[in-house]
Order: structure tokens, then C-alpha cells, then sequence
């Protein structure tokens, strides 16, 4: 389970459909919500109705919920969004340390994510390093460069050296 909040290394992160977040309001036990972005970017919140906040970091996401709540239903409204599940990963295969599925945050790059996965193995063969991306319901493999920044979906392969 992924979970990211406004604290930390988390603030930058992006929300984007498809997370899921648990919301809370200090002190109201009874807006705790679960919740899921929607495609259009939109999630339910009780008392507010629907809210945008994909696009939003978590802590915008957290200051437009607390706007819509003082607006004659709570004074001085606290929240937190903790993101439990999230689809902005990338994963990262082949020769590195810890081959799995990684955050895909701001400015995310190659090498990057390679470090998020442990770095490089002995055996690793960086230069051919490829990304496979879907665009448009099409998936295509191309050669990576150590800086290319990366997209939420991609497979980042580094293979086996041939020495």
C-alpha cells in the first residue's frame, strides 16, 4: 500500500484519477471519506458534493476542501488527504537492485527511478536501457536515455550486459 500525504516529499505530489484517498476533518469523525478520483477528475465529498482535484497537489487539494467546508458548515475546517492507492507509477524491471513499481513523481527521470529501485546491479547494461509506454491504447518500446523524464505506465527495462 502507497500512502502519501501532504508532509514531507509527498507535498509536490500530483493527485490524478484513479487515486484513491481517504480524507479526514479533525475533529469530524463523520466526514471521514474513502474515495476514489474519477476519470473526469472529480470525487464526492460530503457536504461539498463534487469536487476537482486532480491536478491539484495535496496540499491545494487539502485548501480547496477546507474553502468549501467554511462556507457555512464548518469554521476553520482541518483537513488531510492521505493518498492510499495511486496509478502515477512507473515500473522499473531488469538489472537493478529491487526491480518493482515505484512513485512516479515531478520531474521524474530514468535514472531516477533506477535509484528508487536500488540502483544498478553488477550485470546491468544502462545504455540499453529501454521504456515501454502505452499511448492511445498503443504500446511501443524505445531506447532511454539516463535523463529522459518519464510518464506514469512506463516499464523501464535495464538489461543484462553481454560481458
Amino acid at each position: 500500500m502507497i500512502v502519501l500525504s501532504s508532509a514531507g516529499l509527498a507535498q509536490d505530489f500530483v493527485i490524478s484519477d484513479g487515486d484513491l484517498l481517504k480524507i479526514t476533518v479533525y475533529d469530524n469523525p463523520d466526514l471521514t471519506t474513502r474515495t476514489l478520483v474519477s476519470s473526469k477528475g472529480i470525487i464526492t465529498f460530503p457536504l461539498t458534493g463534487d469536487v476537482k482535484v486532480a491536478g491539484l497537489r495535496i496540499h491545494d487539494a487539502e485548501k480547496r476542501i477546507a474553502k468549501l467546508l467554511s462556507k457555512g458548515y464548518i469554521n476553520d475546517p482541518q483537513v488531510t488527504i492521505l493518498i492510499t492507492e495511486t496509478k502515477n507509477v512507473v515500473y522499473v524491471t531488469g538489472e537493478v537492485q529491487k526491480p518493482g513499481k515505484y512513485e512516479a513523481g515531478p520531474n521524474m527521470t530514468v535514472i531516477k527511478a533506477i535509484a528508487e529501485a536500488g540502483g544498478l546491479t553488477d550485470k546491468a547494461a544502462p545504455g540499453r536501457t529501454k521504456i515501454t509506454r502505452e499511448t492511445g491504447g498503443k504500446e511501443s518500446t524505445f531506447s532511454a536515455q539516463m535523463n529522459d523524464s518519464i510518464q506514469p505506465g512506463d516499464v523501464i527495462n535495464v538489461p543484462e550486459s553481454f560481458f
